[in-house]
């Protein structure tokens, strides 16, 4: 039988009947039967290697294939971690862009007076150049540089407030204005009442009263408007009542933002009366020359008056 079972492990030959093999009944069933228990425990052995080499082989093949596996899983990793950490920065960077604009308002005016409302009903004129700004939850509380005029709805539980260089003007309903230069601040009251305050000292001012602020001398003082020619930015209109010559060309210069000077100087003691109602700048030279007698000739971007000198 021994015999029988390395034929048919080799292909030799395969289990048949005792007829076929001219062997008794007994010889053939133990075969039959060794071949069952074989095939019934035999195991699949497609993956064996006969020798080191071989299985060396293998096992390269598999450490390969565990490390592609490794390296993928740590390439989703890496690319999931990436994804979340520019989602937050965007994230980011939009909340703090919304914050910014949306907590801050900033007007700006160019070359011309600009008009504003602000968002309490308040009005505001806003000279060349100058700038406001103010917090959306705060539209009361405002920063000012340049020069503005102010026009305050009345809200008694909400004081109205604008800071410039160092002076803090505290209202509840009037009109005032409020200009800002390098060397301090000034405070000119047209209606109502406004609280100033400077360098820890507090005052009160009425209606046609103004305070101006000293920077450098850390000096806040109060006066009398008598001159309300700083408002012509506004109203475009310059009234001037025996001024000299000098002092009318000065507030000329500043209005129309050029320079004018005279061909002689003895024209600056020269009273001048007159009211110059939204002119240009031409037509208020051409104004100004009349009275003198004289005439103006332009220089570039600079005007000269030529006149004899007054008598008076």
């Amino acid at each position: 039988m021994q015999r029988d079972l390395v034929e048919y492990f080799n292909g030799k030959a395969k289990a048949t009947s005792n007829t076929e093999k001219g062997v008794d009944a007994n010889h053939s069933v133990e075969l039959q039967e060794a071949i069952k228990v074989w095939e019934h425990a035999s195991l699949d052995t497609s993956d064996y290697c006969p020798d080191v080499e071989c299985a060396w082989s293998k096992v390269k093949s598999r450490l390969t294939e565990e490390k592609k596996v490794v390296a993928l899983r740590y390439f989703y990793w890496a690319a999931a971690s990436l994804a979340l950490i520019i989602g937050s920065y965007f994230v980011f960077q939009s909340t703090v862009t919304s914050q910014v604009f949306s907590e801050t308002a900033i007007v700006k005016a160019d070359e011309k007076v600009k008009e504003i409302t602000l968002p309490d009903g308040s009005l505001v004129w806003l000279n060349a150049n100058g700038q406001i700004s103010y917090s959306e939850d705060e539209p009361r509380k405002i920063e000012l540089k340049g020069e503005a005029y102010f026009k305050v709805a009345h809200d008694a539980e909400h004081p109205f407030v604008v800071e410039s260089n160092g002076l803090t003007a505290k209202v509840l309903g009037t009109e005032f204005n409020m200009k800002n230069t390098k060397e301090g601040v000034r405070l000119a009251v047209i209606d109502g009442t406004v609280e100033a305050s400077a360098f820890e000292k507090v005052l009160t001012l009425q209606k046609n009263q103004q305070v101006d602020v000293v920077v450098k001398d850390n000096v806040i003082r109060r006066s009398d408007i008598t001159d309300m020619n700083f408002l012509s930015w506004k109203t475009g209109m310059m009234t001037f009542s025996n001024r000299p010559l000098d002092k009318v060309l000065k507030q000329i210069q500043d209005h129309y933002r050029t320079e004018i000077t005279l061909d002689n100087e003895a024209l600056k003691a020269c009273k001048v009366s007159v009211t110059l109602d939204n002119l240009s700048l031409q037509e208020s030279l051409n104004v100004i020359t009349t009275l003198l007698n004289g005439s103006v000739e332009q220089k570039g971007d600079s005007y000269v008056i030529l006149a004899e000198p007054c008598e008076n």
